[in-house]
């Protein structure tokens, strides 16, 4: 389990990169859209990468609690509500910028207003968490991707014909 820990920051790299491929191939042969495909994986790299790492976030403190439980040094405090709660707030976001995502590669060009939205919360609460860890700016930045995806993502008119 130790290796797990070690590696946690590779790991998740490996599987964002693994899923965003995934789903990104998929809604392409899938759906055939009139997009442009680097655009749409930028626009599938970003939330996925949010909502990996808030997994494993997830699961690294719960795992941390579940230890602190069986040594009975596990306290129940606002520090350990507010890392699950924000945990669960931004893979939720996140989700449904990948909810979005989906829709936009349909072609269904009404999901952007959603989809920014959804961004758009997430960089509200993500960018002030900067002044208390630098790694606060890294969703932000995941959106900033996403959003330069969604700006690039359909083709001109006269370049569809």
């Amino acid at each position: 389990m130790s290796f797990v820990w070690l590696h946690l920051d590779a790991l998740t790299a490996g599987l964002t990169l693994l899923l965003a491929l995934v789903c990104w191939r998929q809604w392409l042969v899938r759906y055939k859209p009139p997009i442009r495909r680097l655009a749409l994986f930028a626009l599938v790299l970003g939330p996925t990468w949010v909502a990996v790492r808030m997994g494993a976030h997830l699961l690294a403190n719960l795992c941390q609690a579940l230890e602190r439980l069986m040594t009975h040094t596990f306290a129940y405090d606002f520090q350990f509500y507010s890392l699950m709660l924000m945990g669960v707030v931004f893979m939720g976001l996140s989700l449904r910028m990948l909810q979005q995502a989906q829709l936009l590669s349909q072609g269904r060009s009404r999901a952007a207003r959603p989809f920014c939205h959804a961004a758009g919360t997430l960089v509200a609460l993500s960018a002030p968490t900067f002044f208390l860890t630098p790694t606060g700016l890294l969703p932000t930045l995941a959106c900033l991707i996403a959003g330069l995806g969604l700006l690039f993502l359909y083709k001109p008119v006269r370049q569809m014909a």
